[in-house]
């Protein structure tokens, strides 16, 4: 019996216009896809978060080695994972995650230890946080 190969053509439910390490004419980038045989339907449930490495030329897009997360779970444990193993600019991060909804609130819910500044002097780094956002609501 011949081994047969059904190609599979890559359906994009949402680009995250995530695009990242870029050298040349390739990029890495972040999607929500479906992979299907060429008779299939998408469908936004079977969709799942992948990070691809995506070659470009005047053909178009071409589709390289990438991940496909198996669960909802996956993408939040790299971040943390990436973020506790040093990658990433901590006030970068800060300034990405400042705007969404539930910072304040995440903010509040952390326990720090309290720490002396130069002069001596106990502050809690909830304050700082916090007081910077409500100087750009002002």
């Amino acid at each position: 019996m011949a081994n047969e190969f059904t190609p599979l053509k890559c359906h994009i439910h949402k680009d995250y216009n995530v695009i990242f390490d870029e050298k040349g004419s390739t990029c890495g980038t972040v999607r929500s896809v479906q992979w299907l045989k060429d008779d299939a339907e998408p469908d936004p449930l079977k969709a799942k978060l992948e990070i691809r490495k995506i070659y470009n030329s005047a053909d178009g897009e071409k589709n390289g080695k990438g991940y496909t997360f198996s669960t909802e779970d996956g993408p939040s444990e790299l971040i943390y994972g990436l973020i506790d193993a040093g990658f990433g600019n901590t006030k970068e991060i800060l300034t990405h995650i400042k705007d969404r909804k539930d910072f304040p609130d995440a903010v509040k819910a952390i326990s720090f230890e309290p720490e002396e500044d130069e002069s001596g002097e106990v502050f809690d780094m909830r304050d700082l946080l916090l007081s910077e956002l409500d100087e750009e609501e002002a």
